[in-house]
């Protein structure tokens, strides 16, 4: 810091870096014995240390009689001489020490004895040693340095053009070349450096031989300007100055002579300095040192302070001594006072623009640099042109205009066609990178603490910790669009050995001074706003990241809104971005944002003119005295609506009139003008003094100015809302700036070394209000130096008092910003209708507004933000008063009748409300849409609040009836289609493609309908333009003409193989009739531009939508459709063909001779003919193999048309029926496998099917398909023998946040399957996003094995605790419940599920990282549940609308106050919702709520119509509602476990159907979606089986279950009179007469059968009667049937019997014996 530091001018604008000039008294008193003296002088800070002055001196060649030492003056020291040769040889010592570089004191000779020749002799000896030193220096260590490099550049060169002449690959070539290039521009850039240095040598060698400096010069360009005597310390700090720009080789170093030629020789100039040419410190000392200035000042403008500050600072330390006067100041501010007496000054645009103002002549100003003019900003573009009508008139001042971009020929053209002088940067390579996030990703990784702001602030900071960890040493700069932005990315950088340090321009100097200074071991990650793209250089930045943002605010001409949005920046400003990477060593830029994204940048970012309000700058031109604006020369014209807009608000706000076709300045506008800040700011200003509110106006433009940054919402979601409810305690009813009048009040009164931690307690940014104070310093100076107003120090606006004050500064504001008037639209969504467009905007949420339950009616709103969306921000209330006192520029009363009524609809169930709103809220928005449309108003909306179960319809008073009548139409559909809804239940499991019975179990618990016959209930829909249909308006159609509708299905569009593309879903319906009905009339009609197809489905979703509940083994067979003609095509090797032809001829096949041959069409084919037809491609395939040794391929035969077999569904039964035998008897076969065969298509030779096996039975599932290979089904050919493939697949599927838990053990999982032989194992991603494993294996049991890790791994863990109840679960999808399942799953590594239809929660991770999140889950649920909060809502209809903020003022912005009152609560305020969260016991909580209650009475005179919550009683219980459940049908609340122990209970008794609302007089039937979320799966099935028992039970003999144990097949009666039917059981195959329940009986009546059954024997004898050859054995009595014509009859009891007699014998002899002797025979005769 130089001498003096920082200090006030008297207009306290001005501060400059100088060293005052040191009035020190020499000594005339004369010595008694000193006659010399030489004072060591010291013009620098810090003052050499005594002991470095003593070493200094102890080195002296002479020794002084005496000597002094001040180290902490600026005299160092004092020598006394009595000799004047002791004098002059110390003087030529220390200035020879001094050259050397030992010191930089300056020695002065002050002399008691006066001689004339002393100050000769002198001179020269000190002359002679600068003479000595300027020659060493051109031959020196430094040139010698640069004149080695160049020779090392001029060798690589001519290497390259060595290489360049031989022949190259043109890639190389243009390689080479192109470093070559480089390499010439080095060789030419240190010439000129070498010559600039020795030419600046011989311009001092000039002066030092009397010589005039212009005759060393070319073209007579003086370098450096003497004037006088020798000034020995300034030629010392010019060639000290000279050495170090030769070393340090700024670009524009080597280019001075010829800048300032063209300076001497041209009025303007245009250079073009890249970024690191050094033009912006280093023009300024060559046209000080060159006299360019004379004795008028050298102005430099730049577009911000701190710019302009930083480069004053630099350009001080580097010319300290080098001026006589060494005069470089900075007016970073404007005052009328500020002189023009230093040679180099540094100013900000908007300062020399009213300098301009108050002198259009700029006298004693010489030239005008004007930097930055590439950012075009408003005040650049303004003073251009003025310049520009200056040079006209003022011949001798000179302009230049620098830019750092090279397309300034614009303004080259704009000057006259002015010289462009080039200065090539000195850039170093940077690699670019275009790394555009994903990001999901990225939000993954910052979500907690993100907030509001856009993913690119998450990406930068992500990137920037990236490169932090893997690249080396070097400073990250960032570039981000805001100073929130900023701040909010160093807060969230941590990373270890870094500082993260912000950039932007509302830092003080010292805060911006961190990012040049080094940190010790730490690297600097800078970020940034586009402040450092070219007006700073931050020494060592190696990396960039470009976020590819920026944040623009524009004037819109045609709504007349200021619009600050966030949108690309052009190719210029990325580039230059990117070379802030290059400054001083390679580096790379890491862009946010693809190559496509970068070329379709625009290539560079429009003028600022034509962005912006032109307010001020009109008013300007005018003062000027231009009566036309339009006319006015700009550099780039801004749209004459633009300017016509910034002179009608010029006039509104009273300061110009027109007047004969001529603007004339009123007092007020003079005022503006002389102040010079935006022109509605300056109005708040001017109209607060009117009213005596000094003090309130001046900081309200103060706090305008810095109102985004002025709250601090940063960190993690409990910092923000903490930070929330610091805010309410500042907010005023009045709007946003009045709670920024609040904040700056309070703030002023805390003492100053308080109010840091006052802000932090209070969530303030101190930074923004030490900002705020010194923009109010600044006004207050230039009201006092412009205006001569003296701004009072107290205040009289109170915020906790309304006044006057209040309604005079609405009034102001009003005034300031009467086209920023916005309605209310009556409609949160919409907002306010802003007046002069008719644009809804909302406001913005940090609105203070938002604090009070009610809205005002009017409001005045500064800027419109617009981000994701568009909002109102700097929002003030307005009342009607306000709005009809004010000069309206719109009609009021057409406003207010467009204002939106709002009606409330209630009693609806969430279900219903769900539905009604459709997926995403599809439905909803279609039924506005249809609204809007029927009403001619697209401000008509619905809110739907399900947690309420209300529905709020916003449209005007004329609308409003027949809007409602059209949501009851839709409720009502909704209703009967909740109603009507049905289950599809199987009664039970057959396999897939049988279709069982099943029943549609539908509301109350009812059985609506019972479909034993297979009648098909559900039809599938196709349509040509299936996924643009909308579901409703679709159902809505089918119900105009087939009404009965239980359900539908919506295709999700991965089906299997044969699903057709088209397919909408399908639909049941109640009847089988109306599903006939539906296919008959409506399949192919035209619906949506196409026609609908409607056909019957073949499978239920009962069966088709099931998922399987086992692990399942798949296996593919096919059977040839068509018939072989007896020849064969084997496609082989080429060079096998002839060997496979000898081999294979007459080669017997299928018990048949064959003929090869090859293929006349294909060279490596062989055709076999006289083929059996029964035989198949793998016969032959097997056949072949053995035969020959050549390489088989492939084998197809040539088959003709296709055959009549079997339906699909009976190929499913036929192959069922084969594989049964194989699964176990005791398990359902539909549990075992299942079996779907496809449809083939016209062209197929093959049936095509998959068979799903449980893979815990794949050895039954081997030898079942072992025993189909190669069979026919029944009912098929002999020769379609089934094929089934080798291999056998299966998958296990996981959700993408489940996968990212797991990656790491499915990885290692899998790598432990690749050695498996004859399996394999892929990880596919699905479209969806979810990822599979697919597993292919050569057996079952292979594929058995491997998918059960795997699917332990990918299926997770169900935890089954017995402490979770339902409604303890149902706690996981609470807001608490939601956070508690992050932390958990980001604390323990794991993915957590909730099952809400099966009430079950899933863990997947690590079995160790299971382990403790299951632990913790339930210890968090159970305790979660104990303390459920209750809420507290501070915003409805019968509450006041300042609640919230009376609760903050009442019991502190943490509630501290409360928790006092009622200890052991805890209590959280969420603002944004108005809600006060309350954990505690249930006393607690009722407490907690009557001191809100109490709180509330005193701010609402009538009271309050009820209490703040209400509490139901469950009519079952007959208790306060716990854990309560509504009803859909009739919104009635239970206890959720008295409704589950209402269904127990039916299940138990199979009784108390239907199930119906308990409530007195209700009898409203329990739908079926209240069941689905009462009960599991589990307890609904028990429920539907208790129901359909219920059912048989009471349908009075008309059906009957089967009569097997346990059996779940029902069956249907047969009817009266009729002979009993066969009832064949699905379930357990047993046959039953459907009339008599016995066995079925053909050919046997029902009668006879039970008469059979009662006496056994009796259809024997029925049947032995009138049979002579029938008779009854004597001893057993069992009936012998006598067949041949012998007479002995065997009996079964061992006896053998005469047949004639009946008598018995023990054995045949003795029969025979008995037959021969009586009968005389063993025959009858008639049988001989």
């Amino acid at each position: 810091m130089p001498p003096g530091g920082r200090g006030r001018g008297r207009g306290g604008g001005r501060w400059g870096y100088f060293s005052p000039k040191l009035q020190l008294t020499p000594y005339y008193v004369r010595c008694q014995s000193s006659n010399f003296i030489i004072e060591l002088r010291s013009s620098r800070r810090p003052l050499l240390s005594k002991s470095n002055v003593d070493a200094l001196l102890a080195h002296c060649t002479v020794t002084p009689d005496r000597s002094e030492v001040f180290p902490t003056d600026l005299v160092a020291a004092k020598l006394y001489f009595l000799q004047w040769s002791d004098a002059l040889e110390a003087m030529v010592f220390f200035w020879e020490r001094r050259l050397d570089g030992a010191h930089l004191l300056d020695p002065v000779l002050i002399s008691n004895v006066i001689v004339a020749s002393d100050k000769d002799e002198q001179r020269d000896r000190i002359k002679s040693l600068f003479v000595a030193r300027v020659h060493s220096l051109m031959e020196g260590e430094a040139v010698r340095r640069c004149q080695n490099k160049l020779q090392v550049t001029l060798d690589n060169i001519a290497g390259l053009s060595k290489r360049l002449r031989k022949q190259q690959k043109l890639a190389t070539f243009n390689m080479l070349d192109a470093e070559r290039k480089g390499l010439l521009a080095e060789r030419d850039l240190i010439s000129k450096r070498i010559r600039e240095f020795k030419s600046a040598m011989q311009c001092i060698l000039a002066h030092l031989e009397g010589k005039r400096s212009g005759e060393c010069c070319d073209d007579g360009v003086e370098i450096f300007k003497f004037h006088g005597d020798f000034d020995w310390s300034r030629i010392h700090h010019l060639m000290i100055r000279e050495l170090r720009r030769l070393e340090d080789g700024l670009p524009v170093y080597a280019s001075r002579q010829e800048i300032l030629r063209e300076i001497h020789s041209h009025q303007v100039m245009v250079l073009i300095g890249e970024t690191g040419s050094g033009k912006s410190t280093q023009l300024v000392q060559f046209l000080a040192d060159s006299g360019i200035g004379a004795d008028r000042s050298i102005i430099c403008t730049q577009p911000r302070k701190i710019a302009a500050i930083s480069l004053a600072h630099r350009v001080w330390e580097e010319s300290n001594g080098c001026y006589a006067d060494n005069s470089v100041i900075c007016y970073p501010n404007y005052s009328s006072v500020q002189g023009f007496n230093s040679k180099v000054i540094f100013m900000t645009d908007h300062c020399l623009l009213q300098h301009y103002m108050n002198d259009e002549n700029l006298a004693k100003i010489s030239c005008i640099i004007i930097d930055e003019a590439h950012e075009r900003s408003l005040n650049t573009d303004l003073l251009l042109a003025l310049v520009k009508k200056l040079l006209e008139r003022r011949f001798d001042l000179r302009l230049i205009i620098m830019s750092a971009t090279a397309d300034a020929s614009k303004l080259s053209d704009y000057f006259f066609g002015c010289r462009m002088l080039h200065v090539v940067g000195r850039k170093f390579p940077v690699e670019l990178k275009h790394v555009p996030v994903a990001r999901t990703e990225t939000s993954a990784i910052l979500k907690p603490n993100s907030g509001n702001y856009a993913s690119y602030v998450a990406d930068t900071v992500k990137m920037a910790l990236e490169i932090h960890a893997r690249e080396e040493k070097g400073a990250i700069l960032a570039f981000l669009t805001s100073q929130m932005e900023v701040e909010w990315a160093c807060e969230n950088f941590q990373a270890p050995n870094a500082v993260a340090l912000a950039l932007h321009g509302k830092l003080s100097y010292e805060e911006q001074g961190r990012v040049f200074q080094n940190h010790a071991g730490k690297r600097k990650v800078i970020f940034a706003t586009n402040l450092a793209e070219t007006s700073l250089t931050i020494p060592g930045v190696k990396y960039v990241i470009d976020s590819g943002m920026i944040k623009e605010s524009r004037f819109e001409p045609t709504t007349g809104m200021n619009v600050l949005r966030v949108c690309r920046v052009s190719r210029s400003s990325a580039d230059q971005r990117a070379g802030r990477a290059g400054r001083t060593e390679p580096g790379k830029c890491y862009r946010l944002y693809s190559e496509s994204d970068f070329e379709s940048f625009s290539s560079h970012q429009e003028p600022e003119i034509r962005r912006v309000h032109l307010g001020v700058a009109v008013l300007r031109i005018l003062a000027l005295g231009i009566k036309n604006v339009q006319e006015f020369d700009f550099v780039d014209a801004p749209s004459p609506k633009a300017i016509d807009m910034a002179i009608q608000n010029l006039i509104q706000l009273g300061a110009i009139t027109l007047k004969n076709d001529v603007f004339e300045f009123t007092d007020c506008g003079w005022k503006l003008v002389k102040l010079g800040i935006e022109p509605r700011l300056g109005k708040i200003i001017l109209d607060c003094s009117y009213h005596g509110l000094h003090k309130e106006g001046v900081v309200l433009a103060a706090v305008m100015a810095n109102s985004s940054s002025i709250f601090c919402r940063v960190g993690g979601d409990e910092d923000k809302l903490r930070s929330d409810c610091h805010k309410v305690q500042f907010c005023h009813p009045g709007g946003d700036l009045f709670t920024l009048l609040s904040v700056y009040k309070e703030w002023e009164e805390v003492p100053e070394e308080n109010r840091n931690k006052w802000c932090w307690n209070n969530s303030i940014n101190a930074k923004s209000m030490r900002r705020c104070k010194e923009t109010v310093q600044e006004l207050e100076n230039c009201l006092q130096n412009e205006l001569y107003i003296i701004i009072p120090s107290y205040w009289l606006w109170n915020p906790h008092v309304p006044t006057q004050h209040d309604k005079k500064l609405k009034m102001v504001i009003l005034s300031a910003l009467a086209d920023n008037v916005a309605m209310y639209s009556g409609y949160d969504r919409l907002g306010y209708e802003v007046a002069l467009t008719g644009r809804h905007v909302p406001l913005h949420p940090s609105c203070s507004l938002l604090v009070y339950g009610q809205k005002p009616s009017w409001v005045v709103f500064g800027e419109i933000l617009s981000v994701s969306n568009r909002y109102l921000v700097c929002v003030t209330a307005l009342d009607d008063e306000c709005i009809s006192m004010s000069s309206s520029l719109f009609d009021i009363s057409q406003m207010k009748s467009r204002k939106l009524q709002m009606r409330l609809m209630t009693g609806f169930g969430s279900i219903l409300l769900r539905r009604f709103c459709g997926k995403l809220n599809t439905n909803v928005l279609r039924l506005v849409s249809r609204i809007q449309t029927y009403c001619k108003d697209e401000r008509i909306g619905i809110e739907v609040n399900v947690d309420k179960r209300e529905i709020r319809l916003f449209a005007t008073l004329g609308d409003m009836e027949i809007a409602t009548g059209l949501v009851n139409d839709a409720l009502e559909l909704e209703k009967k289609w909740l109603r009507d809804e049905c289950m599809e239940k199987c009664l039970y499991r057959g396999g897939s493609g049988i279709s069982p019975s099943f029943a549609l179990f539908g509301c109350g618990a009812m059985i609506r309908h019972l479909e034993l016959e297979k009648r098909c209930l559900t039809v599938d829909v196709y349509h040509s333009d299936a996924s643009a249909i909308n579901d409703k308006e679709l159902l809505m159609f089918l119900e105009d003409h087939v009404s009965g509708i239980s359900g539908y299905h919506k295709y999700a569009g991965i089906g299997q193989e044969g699903e057709g593309t088209e397919k909408w879903g399908r639909i049941t319906f109640l009847t089988p009739e109306d599903a006939e009905k539906a296919v008959a009339e409506l399949s192919g009609v035209e619906y949506c531009g196409s026609l609908l197809k409607i056909s019957p489905s073949r499978t239920s979703f009962a069966v088709d939508h099931r998922m399987f509940s086992f692990p399942a083994v798949r296996a593919k067979i096919f059977w040839p459709r068509r018939y072989s003609r007896g020849f064969a095509v084997v496609r082989c090797a080429k060079q096998d063909v002839d060997f496979i032809v000898d081999d294979c001829s007459d080669l017997l096949i299928g018990g048949r001779y064959v003929h090869c041959e090859i293929s006349n069409k294909y060279m490596d084919c062989v055709v076999i003919s006289g083929l059996d037809k029964e035989v198949s491609e793998s016969e032959i395939f097997d056949v072949l193999r053995t035969a020959t040794h050549g390489r088989i391929l492939d084998v197809f035969l040539l088959r003709g048309d296709a055959v009549e077999s079997l339906s699909y569904t009976a190929c499913e039964e036929a192959l069922l029926r084969e594989i049964a035998p194989f699964m176990p008897s005791n398990i359902p076969l539909s549990s075992s496998c299942q079996v779907q065969v496809f449809p083939p298509e016209p062209k197929d030779c093959l049936m095509k099917a998959v068979i799903t096996f449980d893979g815990r039975l794949h050895l039954e599932a081997a030898k079942a398909l072992q025993h189909i290979q190669g069979k026919a089904l029944n009912g098929c050919f002999s020769w379609q023998k089934i094929q089934s493939q080798q291999m056998f697949h299966s998958s296990v599927s996981c959700p993408a946040t489940v996968y990212f838990v797991i990656k790491r053990q499915l990885d290692s999982l899998l790598s432990s399957f690749k050695h498996r032989k004859g399996a394999t194992c892929n990880l596919e991603k699905n479209e969806n996003g979810s990822y599979r494993v697919k597993i292919s294996a050569n057996a079952t049991k292979t594929v058995a094995e491997l998918r059960k890790p795997l699917e332990q791994l990918m299926k997770g863990k169900t935890i089954n605790d017995a402490t979770l109840s339902p409604s303890i679960l149902q706690l996981l999808l609470s807001r608490d419940g939601i956070m508690l399942i992050k932390s958990l799953q980001r604390e323990t590594e794991t993915h957590i599920l909730y099952d809400r239809q099966n009430m079950n929660v899933k863990i997947f991770g690590s079995e160790d990282k299971i382990a403790v999140a299951e632990q913790r889950l339930v210890q968090s649920l159970l305790t979660l549940h104990e303390n459920k909060q209750l809420e507290i809502h501070l915003r409805s209809g019968d509450l006041p609308h300042d609640l919230m903020k009376e609760v903050v003022r009442k019991f502190g912005p943490d509630l501290h106050g409360l928790k006092e009152k009622v200890p052991g609560v805890e209590l959280t305020l969420n603002t944004r919702r108005h809600v006060i969260s309350v954990k505690g016991k249930k006393d607690l909580k009722q407490k907690v709520e009557e001191i809100i209650y109490e709180t509330a009475l005193p701010l609402r005179s009538g009271g309050l119509g009820q209490q703040l919550s209400g509490e139901d009683t469950c009519s079952i219980c007959l208790c306060e509602v716990e854990d309560c459940f509504q009803l859909e049908a009739c919104a009635h609340r239970f206890c959720r476990l008295c409704l589950v122990d209402q269904c127990e209970s039916a299940i138990k008794s199979h009784d108390g159907f239907p199930l119906l609302c308990t409530y007195e007089g209700c009898k409203a039937p329990i739908l079926i979606a209240d069941l689905r979320h009462l009960l599991s799966s589990e307890k609904l099935e028990e429920l539907f089986r208790a129901s359909l028992g219920a059912f048989v039970a009471s349908s009075g003999g008309t059906y009957r279950f089967c009569p097997s144990p346990d059996c779940p097949a029902v069956y249907k009666v047969a009817e009266p009179g009729t002979s009993g039917g066969l009832f064949s059981c699905g379930a357990c195959h047993v046959e039953t007469c459907t009339r008599c329940h016995l066995e079925y009986h053909p050919y046997v009546s029902c009668e006879m059968y039970k008469m059979f059954k009662e006496d056994p024997d009796l259809s024997l004898k029925e049947w032995a009667k009138g049979k002579e050859q029938v008779k009854q054995c004597p001893i057993c009595g069992y009936t012998i049937e006598k067949v041949d014509g012998c007479n002995h009859i065997a009996c079964r009891c061992g006896v053998h019997i005469c047949w004639v007699c009946l008598e018995s014998f023990n054995s045949s002899d003795d029969c025979y014996g008995h037959l021969r002797s009586v009968h005389l025979a063993i025959f009858d005769v008639l049988d001989m």
